[in-house]
């Protein structure tokens, strides 16, 4: 069974995860506060460390820099938090209150081979890896990532304003960069936007497909990288 790390201030809220995720098969060890799972985290060697973004002393990017530190077995650490975000410095993955249990599987389970393939297609990741050294490889997908998600963003916007128009460019131009850099899912979500804003017709609901789909293309192109090593 799958060791995990539950850190939140909250009682009630690690009572009720803790039931679900022991239901979901995962062995659960429990803390109240970042100061309290650094110290337990060594011991524990847990895989997944599912952590509250927002607690009082040591939260936030500040705690994941120092569980990082601690946990030499390399867990997947994933952020939770009440409020929508986008990708938080320092995790693999976010879930956004209320989440499945399930999804905390989902998330932090290595992709196949054939998902890595749907997330970064070989051949382009290959092509831009042998024109550029890591550095710039890495500033140029954090760039389009980023990009992307602040065209999300828009297009969320503009599908709530009944906006064809907007969510039809946004979606067009993020299909575009996605394909340039080989994010071979996000352009089939985008490109997916873009049919309905040509359509003028309602939008399927995928914005936070979006977001864990760029979540994926960032934890699968550090997997590639430490392949290359």
């Amino acid at each position: 069974m799958e060791r995990l790390l539950l850190i939140d201030d909250d009682e009630t809220t690690r009572e009720v995860l803790t039931l679900l995720l022991t239901a979901e098969g995962w062995v659960v060890t429990e803390a109240s506060s970042g100061e309290e799972a650094l110290a337990k985290a060594p011991s524990i060697a847990p895989e997944v460390i599912l952590s509250d973004l927002q607690m009082p002393g040591l939260s936030g990017e500040e705690l994941a820099s120092h569980l990082r530190s601690a946990c030499p077995n390399k867990p997947v650490l994933l952020a939770m938090t009440a409020t929508p975000k986008g990708h938080i410095s320092g995790y693999d993955g976010l879930l956004t209150k209320p989440f499945a249990p399930s999804e905390v599987r989902r998330i932090s389970r290595p992709p196949t081979t054939q998902e890595q393939d749907q997330t970064i297609d070989p051949a382009t990741f290959q092509r831009i890896r042998r024109a550029m050294a890591t550095p710039q490889l890495r500033a140029l997908y954090d760039f389009a990532l980023t990009d992307a998600e602040q065209r999300v963003h828009r297009m969320e916007a503009a599908a709530t304003a009944d906006d064809p128009t907007t969510l039809c460019n946004e979606a067009h131009a993020m299909k575009g960069s996605c394909g340039m850099i080989g994010a071979t899912r996000l352009r089939t979500l985008a490109s997916t936007l873009e049919d309905a804003g040509l359509a003028s017709s309602m939008p399927p609901p995928v914005f936070p497909e979006f977001i864990r789909e760029i979540n994926h293309v960032r934890r699968m192109l550090e997997e590639l990288l430490l392949r290359d090593l």
